[in-house]
């Protein structure tokens, strides 16, 4: 008798862990689907845009900062029919002035692979992704989750912590 509890509690353990697995994968696929739908944007348009000069003051990115997180995605071509999915290299970032940190990647005052793969000519695209302040840990720990980043440019897991000054 206590043969069958035993060998019924394991059966429910493993059934259990194969949902939480499943779920999780499931969960990465929408997330990478959802990023991936969204407009990506090629570096050069984005420092083109960094600072647009007008007739009456400048705007631009430079401008128009907001908190969010961001994925870099790098590839020997460019990308064409907006397929972003056989990318070389993969960096995810999070930061409350999104669009100087990207800038940042962009100019060698970054991440200083994306920075090299820009310079030898490989193509790196951009996706922003504006969050609010209090989720940009878990919204890039989840991106860094779901398109296996470690495993490329980024070396945590995300989610880093606020230093108060």
């Amino acid at each position: 008798m206590n043969y069958y509890i035993i060998l019924a509690g394991a059966f429910a353990l493993f059934a259990l862990y194969i949902a939480v697995r499943r779920t999780r994968r499931v969960t990465n696929a929408r997330l990478r689907r959802k990023i991936r739908r969204g407009e990506f944007m090629h570096y050069t348009k984005f420092e083109e845009n960094w600072i647009v000069r007008g007739a009456e003051k400048p705007t631009g990115y430079k401008y128009s900062d907001f908190s969010g997180c961001y994925v870099i995605m790098i590839f020997d071509k460019p990308v064409r029919h907006k397929r972003f999915v056989n990318y070389e290299n993969i960096y995810i970032g999070q930061s409350v002035n999104v669009c100087q940190r990207v800038h940042n990647h962009f100019n060698g005052k970054g991440k200083g692979d994306v920075y090299a793969d820009i310079k030898y000519g490989k193509e790196a695209y951009v996706r922003i992704v504006p969050v609010k302040p209090k989720r940009l840990n878990d919204m890039e720990t989840a991106l860094i989750e779901a398109f296996g980043a470690t495993e490329s440019y980024n070396k945590t897991k995300g989610g880093a912590k606020l230093t108060k000054k």
